[in-house]
C-alpha cells in the first residue's frame, strides 16, 4: 500500500489512503456523464476527515476547486509518474504544478458589481455541480458551455442582501436552481454579457488551490503557470475521477 501525506487546507483536513479494488468496481459502475458524481464517490472512499473545528467532512460540500486539488493529490502520490504527473498525452502538455494555486485557498462570499448591481460571489460546490450536471445529462439542457456557464453563475451569485439558498435535498435545491437559471436566460444579451464578463473575472479573483472553471466538458482547471517563450499554450484540464485508477487496475476491469 502506497503511503499518502495527509491535506490540511482552510476548510479540508483528511487522511488518504489508497483505493481498495472493491472501490474501483464501484468507480466503473457509474456512468461516465456524471464526472462529479464519480468524483464525490471517489473521495467519499479515499478519504478519512481528520476531527479540526470548522472542517468540512464531506466531499459535496468542498468547492469544485477543493475536489479537484484533492484528488490530483492522490493522483499524486499513488501515480508511478508522479508526484508531478504529466496532463494530458501531448508531447508539449503540461504537469500538475502548472494548475497548482499553492498560495491561495477558499474565500467564500467575494463582493463585485455588474451593470450597477452588486452582488457575491460563492465558488462552485460539489453538490451544485453535480446537480448541474444531472440537468445537462438528463436532457433538461444542453451540453454546452453555455448551459454550464448560466447554471453556474445561478449557483454562484446572489444579491449582497440576498442569504444563500440552504440545502436539504437535490430535488429541493434542483427546483430552485432551475428558477435561477431561467431568469439568467431571460436576460437581454447585453445584460448577460456585462454579468458573465463580470463573473469570469471574480472567479479567476477567487480561484483558490486550482483554478477551476466550467464549459461544455463540465468543471476543468486552467493553468495557471507561466509558459517559456514560444511554448505552446496548455489546455484547461479535467483530472477526472476515473484517472486515478491505476493502470493495472483499469485493466483488471475491463477499461483501456
Amino acid at each position: 500500500m502506497k503511503y499518502i501525506n495527509p491535506v490540511n487546507t482552510r476548510r479540508i483536513s483528511v487522511e488518504m489512503s489508497e483505493m481498495l479494488i472493491e472501490d474501483v468496481e464501484k468507480l466503473c459502475e457509474i456512468p461516465s456523464v456524471f464526472e462529479q458524481r464519480t468524483a464525490t464517490e471517489l473521495l467519499r472512499r479515499v478519504c478519512k476527515p481528520i476531527d479540526r473545528p470548522n472542517a468540512v467532512a464531506d466531499p459535496r460540500f468542498w468547492s469544485v476547486n477543493e475536489r479537484i486539488f484533492v484528488i490530483a493529490s492522490y493522483m499524486a502520490a499513488t501515480r508511478d509518474d508522479g508526484p508531478d504527473f504529466p496532463v494530458g498525452d501531448d508531447k508539449d502538455g503540461g504537469h500538475f504544478s502548472d494548475y497548482l494555486l499553492s498560495e491561495a485557498d477558499y474565500v467564500g462570499d467575494i463582493p463585485f458589481s455588474f451593470d450597477g448591481n452588486d452582488a457575491l460571489y460563492t465558488p462552485l460546490l460539489g453538490y451544485q455541480a453535480e446537480i448541474i450536471e444531472s440537468l445537462i445529462a438528463g436532457g433538461t439542457y444542453k451540453p454546452t458551455d453555455f448551459s454550464w456557464w448560466c447554471a453556474a453563475m445561478a449557483a454562484c451569485v446572489r444579491g449582497v442582501n440576498e442569504e444563500p439558498e440552504p440545502y436539504t435535498d437535490d430535488a429541493s435545491y434542483e427546483t430552485w436552481l432551475v428558477k435561477r437559471i431561467t431568469g439568467i436566460r431571460k436576460l437581454v444579451a447585453s445584460e448577460f454579457v456585462q454579468m458573465f464578463h463580470a463573473f469570469q473575472d471574480v472567479q479567476l479573483s477567487g480561484a483558490h488551490l486550482v483554478h477551476a472553471i466550467t464549459g461544455s466538458f463540465g468543471v476543468v482547471a486552467s493553468p495557471v503557470s507561466e509558459r517559456a517563450e514560444g511554448a505552446p499554450e496548455l489546455a484547461p484540464a479535467c483530472f477526472p475521477a476515473h484517472t486515478a485508477i491505476s493502470s493495472g487496475a483499469r485493466a483488471v476491469m475491463g477499461i483501456v
